[in-house]
């Protein structure tokens, strides 16, 4: 008998065995859950679908509208400067029947001036302002002289030219063709798209891409010399100048490759921000353009000046008022037809102009400007470029062409018909004096050239419609100059926009760079280095880094269940590459693999091992590998039998090595805390040599350019073992790292799950945390703690000096241990912000962990996260001159923000007590001196409790005292309630108290998905006392404490109470044990293991440290805790103590409080005396220092609140993808493409999923939700079988095999049954395409050897083990193959 027969013949066997007996045939299918990650996305996602197309819509008409709006207002503000020529006024309003005309006088014209000149300045104003808070609020490299004078060079021909275009030729020519030069300014970018851009943009160009960008650049010069030959005026017939230093700004952008002027690109790339060069260089190109302004328009330079104020007041017009026409009239009964002229009288008065005319433009032209490029930026952000950024913009010109003529003829036609819209004094200057004339004259100026020029601009500008920018990128990496030209606002807009991402074009950021003089080699080497990097290094590496100890069979259940659904949509994406994309991938595609590193894995007791080498697996294990089947039962509701693990032993213990549903791998490493260093610090260096030092760095066939762009798009998702979260949280981060190149960590927002009152209190603690404190470190500067239990860590960023390295540094004192060991995520962090990594938050990922649900262990834990926390923000602030040097979102501003919240942290406790005084007196009426001792007793027992008893009395007497507490602050809320309606809300601290209230609900507000976290605000609010005091003081004088305080159950085991000596009590080694009888053996690669063993010897050895140095370090603890408790109390009750004092003396120290004063009416009878006097309300300094310290911090973090709530909507709705709309007319074959590719992963995802249990199992059922396969309606009443019948049809059907995704994909797709498609968002277009492009994967399928292709998952070479084997047992023979091996 073969080995295959053998091995068929043992699964069928087992089959039968495995049926269970009809009296335990009933079912537990999984419920859909509401809660945790598992929680409805759909009507969120149907409320973004709503709100993004919204957004199209609203985005697309404000850029058309405001782009058109500041055009033309800038055309009539600079038609209006204009002196020689006199304007015809409406005589309608003024009463009179002749013609009126207005004389421009020299303080109209001043006005109007100033406005272009305040106009202009407006964004750089902007500009400046932005520059001013990134170099205040964070650090940029400083530009080097040669860049600064590059830079400021070309931003002043751009200026001289604007200014020329400004005051010399729009004030001469029409409004038409002042609207149709805005398409000419287009003439660098087009000479240089033919030269570096066609080529650059269209990798096969041919002749005709090359006629064209000739026919662009020719078009744009044609208006050089057109309009000044047909003019006799000096201004137009220079035209050519302005345009041509107007066109200078955007040079760069078109400027990508070319060799002769790669140097030039180099040294203006030398610093990513431009911002300290713009910090000056922006007022200089103020006082340029204004210079310019007042030289050109030819006015006493000092007028400007002295009539400044005068010039935006009303003035006086004059005005000349003829009562007759001149004109020539026959002269009646004459014989030769002679005529004479009519006389007419001319009379001269005077007009009051109107002030607000200019002011209301003024405003209108920037605030038009500043909408435009403001929404302009969030469609590019959020990915709706195409719509409702180039579409808009490219329309913008044709439409302000034709409404500016459509104005300036109907005021030529009627002179009263724009009266309401502007002051009659006023013009925009038309091209005829009707529709006849106009005709004439557009002939005469060859103004049917301009669609030629605007088609120009459309060809010079097509990048717009291609964008290739990462979702949500910043402005850096969307535009060339950081903000825009107000006066031409859509063409900035179109020539500023990026054709290429930063890093796809210019050199990399963290390169070296050369010489000036080896600049051709450096664009040699670095085209080099470009050819040998691959695509495949590109695409993003997710490794998942899961810490587990001892969690429960629920927190591993969550943690498992979001791995397979990773699992599945990893799965998903790649089977849309390979059978659905042609072998593209999505741009949110990524490799997946899974490793867990398992803490004190072994039973290492030696009553229960008898083999050292082969110890037994403690119960946690066990557990997990217990718990994987059941936690693919819940995501796909049937009973999956995933593969037994490859059992492999190691110089670390073990490892378990499972192949999930989905093809990826799955590593449980078992540590043995006997071979190496156990607790989450040491398993995280564990992790990083291994992923990155071995796997990356030590692989030899690559090149070091290439291990670089690996590093850079490798990304090690760091898991706590109770994570719960879904694919798309995951997304989202990956999309943060690849917008952002220093971003070297990104958390998400946790939510706490659990039950009781202390999960209660956690939600809204957790809930205040990430919505101001996280949020405002976000925008301000950087986070300082992104939390192991779910955050991303770029590869890169790790592998930086003194990162990695430093990690490693075995804890010799006690400040140290406290630092590294009881707060390693934190400390981590802080490694990272010393080397200039950035770390972010991104709230739209969600992710929920199980929370400590009793009172002991929610303090043991923060005993832990307190001392750490003050310790590495300690150690930022004591380092902070270099942190700033280094890391370019941290500056000292922010610096000082955290001062200043670690000095509300040391004396929280102090500031609680007072509080607690003050609250006590004003609520049951008793003096200061009895509630500040009701206060007092109760702290001096809990801080002689935590300095003699042990913990477990002082966590009672913790309890007891918050308890006491609560019931107190629940009274001191009903009395602050009582004294506002006393008081009023105006008072102090019912205003402080408001307004607090006030910011929290709103913030709630902004974040609906949370607001429910609002009602446990009542648990957190008399708990404050508890966790600002209490907790405080447990923490310090427990510093001494390293243990880890949650978890600290002791293993189980299988044991009883049997002697030691009894050979029955062994338990069996690992890898004989019953649940890893049907694992194969594998071994590791020589090279790997000699990797384990010097990495175990360099950093892992287990620390064994003698009685004498265990006793030393416990004495140094102790003697760090008696320090900083000495130091911690002495503060507090300083400041408790001056406060105190100086509350004592109120009646003398205080201030009158101007608000809401009440007055009092009294009446003296002895003396008949009527008083009336006003009551001021008091309060003390000591008060109104609070007020601004702690008011003044919450204004910081409500501010930046919303501009990150912005961010986060952003960001989620450029990850919204509208499928509503079916083009079904005449699609183009390019837009069926794109509709197909962009739904190949759900339709990969819908026939890869198994059927739900009790669904049938004929490949022709409804297996897949939506998308099933057709069939007969023969069996349409078996969908209201009754249970127990279904249960015998479920128990005697052959059942089908579902636990490989690949091929569940495979048996529909390659099947030949038709599969319905009506319910996927295709158009009928895309429906045929995907038929074809399934008909010809049919074919291959058929014509390759072996049958059916099964692709595995796409692996990069350095990060998958080289020549691993692994080791079966058949038939008593051994059997070694490879570990890649498909199912």
């Amino acid at each position: 008998m073969s080995a295959d027969y053998e091995s068929d013949y043992f699964m069928r066997s087992r089959k039968v065995r495995d049926k269970p007996p009809l009296w335990d045939s009933f079912q537990d299918p999984p419920a859909k859950r509401t809660s945790g990650s598992d929680a409805d996305w759909k009507k969120l996602q149907f409320f973004m679908k709503v709100f993004k197309l919204f957004a199209y819509i609203v985005v697309f008409g404000v850029v058309l509208a405001s782009s058109v709006a500041a055009k033309l207002v800038y055309l009539y503000m600079a038609g209006n400067t204009n002196g020689a020529s006199k304007v015809q006024m409406c005589s309608k309003y003024l009463l009179l029947d002749g013609q009126v005309m207005a004389m421009r006088s020299k303080l109209e014209q001043i006005a109007w001036v100033w406005a272009l000149i305040f106009a202009f300045a407006a964004p750089e104003l902007f500009t400046f302002l932005r520059a001013l808070r990134i170099c205040m609020f964070k650090r940029e490299q400083r530009p080097s002289g040669l860049e600064v004078a590059l830079v400021t060079l070309f931003e002043l021909l751009h200026v001289v030219g604007l200014a020329l275009l400004t005051f010399t030729v729009l004030p001469q020519l029409d409004v038409t063709r002042g609207a149709m030069l805005g398409c000419c300014v287009c003439f660098v970018p087009s000479l240089l798209n033919l030269l570096t851009g066609t080529r650059l943009q269209w990798k096969s160009a041919d002749m005709i891409v090359y006629a064209l960008s000739i026919l662009a650049m020719i078009s744009q010069a044609t208006v050089f010399f057109i309009w000044p030959a047909m003019s006799a005026q000096l201004e137009v017939q220079l035209l050519a100048i302005p345009l041509l230093l107007v066109s200078f700004r955007w040079w760069e952008n078109y400027a990508n490759t070319n060799e002769s002027i790669a140097y030039i690109i180099r040294t203006i790339r030398f610093t990513r921000s431009r911002y300290h060069t713009y910090l000056y260089l922006a007022p200089l190109k103020i006082i340029v353009f204004g210079l310019m302004g007042f030289l050109l328009h030819g006015q006493n330079f000092t007028e400007y000046f002295t009539l400044f104020l005068k010039a935006w007041q009303t003035h006086s017009l004059r005005l000349t008022y003829s009562d007759g026409v001149k004109d020539a009239v026959n002269l009646a009964g004459t014989i030769n037809g002679s005529s004479f002229i009519k006389p007419t009288t001319s009379t001269q008065f005077s007009l009051q102009s109107n002030p607000n005319a200019v002011i209301y433009a003024l405003i209108l032209q920037v605030g038009a400007a500043y909408l435009c490029h403001i929404f302009g930026k969030f469609a590019c952000k959020i990915k709706i470029q195409n719509f409702s950024y180039a579409l808009p913009l490219s329309l913008a010109t044709p439409v302000t062409v034709c409404v500016a003529t459509l104005l300036s003829q109907m005021r030529a036609a009627d002179l009263c018909s724009l009266h309401g819209l502007m002051p009659d004094y006023l013009t925009l200057q038309p091209l005829g004096r009707d529709l006849q004339h106009l005709g004439t004259l557009s002939l005469d100026y060859a103004l049917w050239l301009w669609p030629l020029w605007w088609l120009a601009q459309l060809w010079t500008c097509q990048h717009i419609w291609r964008p290739r920018n990462d979702k949500n990128a910043p402005t850096e990496k969307l535009y060339v100059c950081p903000w825009y030209c107000g006066l031409l606002v859509d063409q900035c807009s179109m020539m500023n926009r990026r054709i290429l991402d930063w890093t796809d074009e210019y050199l990399a950021f963290k390169s070296d760079l050369t010489a000036p003089g080896d600049a051709k080699m450096d664009m040699a080497a670095d085209m080099n280095a470009s050819r040998d990097i691959q695509e495949k290094d590109k695409i993003p590496q997710l490794i998942v880094c899961a810490t587990m100890w001892h969690e429960t069979e629920e927190e591993m259940m969550e943690f498992l269940k979001s791995i397979v659904r990773l699992d599945e949509d990893q799965c998903a994406r790649r089977m849309a590459k390979t059978h659905l994309n042609g072998g593209k991938a999505d741009d949110e595609y990524y490799e997946l693999e899974t490793n867990i590193f398992f803490d004190d894995a072994f039973v290492l007791d030696e009553r229960h091992c008898q083999n050292k080498r082969n110890p037994p697996l403690n119960e946690y294990v066990k557990t997990l590998i217990r718990t994987i089947d059941k936690a693919a039962f819940e995501i796909y509701g049937v009973n999956i039998k995933i593969k037994p693990p490859l059992k492999i032993e190691t110089p670390y213990g073990g490892r378990l090595v499972w192949t999930l549903p989905g093809r990826t791998k799955m590593v449980a490493h078992l540590k043995n805390k006997d071979k190496i260093r156990h607790k989450k610090r040491w398993s995280q260096v564990m992790y990083m040599y291994y992923l990155l030092g071995f796997r990356i760095m030590e692989t030899e066939q690559l090149s070091a350019r290439r291990k670089a762009v690996i590093a850079e798009n490798t990304f090690l998702l760091a898991l706590d073992g109770d994570i719960d979260f879904q694919p798309r949280a995951v997304q989202l981060l990956i999309d943060r790292m690849k917008a952002i190149d220093e971003l070297g960590a990104a958390c998400g927002r946790i939510h706490p799950v659990g039950r009781g009152p202390m999960v209660w209190y956690q939600k809204f603690e957790y809930a205040i945390g990430h919505w101001l404190q996280k949020a405002t470190e976000h925008v301000i500067g950087c986070v300082l703690c992104s939390p192991g239990c779910f955050s991303l860590f770029r590869a890169s960023a790790l592998m930086e000096n003194s990162v990695m390295k430093r990690y490693t540094l075995v804890s010799s004192e006690a400040m140290k241990m406290v630092q590294y060991d009881q707060g390693e995520d934190r400390w981590l962090c802080t490694l990272l912000l010393k080397q200039g990594s950035r770390v972010e938050y991104c709230a739209a990922s969600d992710a929920f962990t199980h929370s400590p649900e009793y009172f002991n262990e929610f303090y043991n834990q923060r005993r832990r996260w307190v001392p750490s926390t003050i310790a590495n923000i300690f150690d930022i602030l004591a380092d902070a001159s270099t942190v700033v040097k280094k890391n370019n979102s941290i500056s000292t501003l922010y610096i000082m923000y955290q001062a200043m919240l670690m000095i509300g942290t040391v004396l929280g406790p102090g500031t609680i007590f007072l509080m607690m005084v003050g609250a006590l007196v004003a609520v049951f009426n008793i003096n200061i001196w009895t509630a500040f001792l009701w206060n007092f007793f109760p702290i001096l027992i809990f801080i002689l409790s935590c300095v003699y008893l042990k913990q477990k009395f002082q966590l009672l007497i913790a309890f007891v005292i918050s308890a006491i507490y609560c019931l107190v602050m629940m009274a001191v809320l009903i009395g602050i309630i009582v004294q506002m309606l006393e008081d009023g809300p105006l008072a102090p601290a019912s205003l402080f108290f408001l307004l607090v209230a006030v910011q929290i609900t709103i913030s709630g507000l902004m974040h609906p998905q949370e607001f429910l976290a609002l009602l446990c605000g009542v648990i957190y609010y008399i708990t404050i006392p508890s966790m600002y005091m209490l907790l405080m003081i447990y923490s310090v004088f427990n510093m001494n404490d390293v243990s880890w305080g949650t978890r600290e159950a002791p293993v189980l085991r299988d044991d009883g109470e049997e002697s030691s000596k009894d050979p029955d009590n062994y338990l069996p080694g690992w890898l004989s044990d019953s649940l890893l009888i049907d694992s194969e053996l594998g071994e590791i690669t020589l090279v790997e293991q000699r990797f384990w063993k010097d990495l175990i010897k360099q950093y892992l050895k287990p620390l064994e440290l003698s009685k004498e140095q265990k006793q030393t370090m416990a004495d140094d603890l102790k003697e760090l805790r008696n320090m900083i408790a000495f130091a911690f109390v002495m503060v507090n009750a300083i400041f408790v103590l001056i406060v105190f004092l100086l509350q004592l003396k109120k009646d003398y120290l205080h201030l009158k409080w101007p608000i809401d004063p009440t007055d009092y009416v009294s009446f003296d009878r002895d003396n008949l005396q009527v008083s009336i006097y006003r009551q001021y309300k008091e309060l003390d300094p000591i008060g109104l220092c609070f007020v601004i310290f702690f008011g003044f911090i919450l204004v910081i973090q409500f501010i930046a609140m919303f501009f990150h709530r912005f961010a986060t909507m952003s960001q989620l709705l450029a990850t919204i993808q509208l499928d509503w709309f079916r083009s079904n007319g005449q699609l183009s074959d390019e837009d069926a493409v794109l509709e197909l590719n962009g739904s190949a992963v759900h339709i990969a995802r819908r026939l890869q999923r198994p059927k739900r249990l009790f669904d049938d199992d004929d490949a022709d059922s409804h297996h897949y939700d939506e998308l099933e396969v057709e069939q007969d309606n023969h069996r349409e009443s078996m969908a209201r079988r009754q249970t127990i019948f279904r249960l015998h049809e479920t128990r005697n059907k052959q059942q089908s095999d579902y636990s490989d995704l690949v091929r569940n994909f495979e048996r529909l797709f390659f099947s030949e049954d038709e599969l319905n498609m009506k319910n996927l968002p295709l158009s009928r277009k895309s429906i045929k395409l995907f038929q074809e492009r399934r008909s010809v994967a049919k074919t291959n399928a058929a014509a390759t050897p072996g049958g059916t292709p099964t692709p595995k998952a796409g692996t990069r070479p350095p990060l998958v083990p080289l020549l691993t084997k692994k080791v079966s047992f058949i038939s008593n023979n051994m059997q070694i193959y490879d570990n890649e091996s498909q199912y």
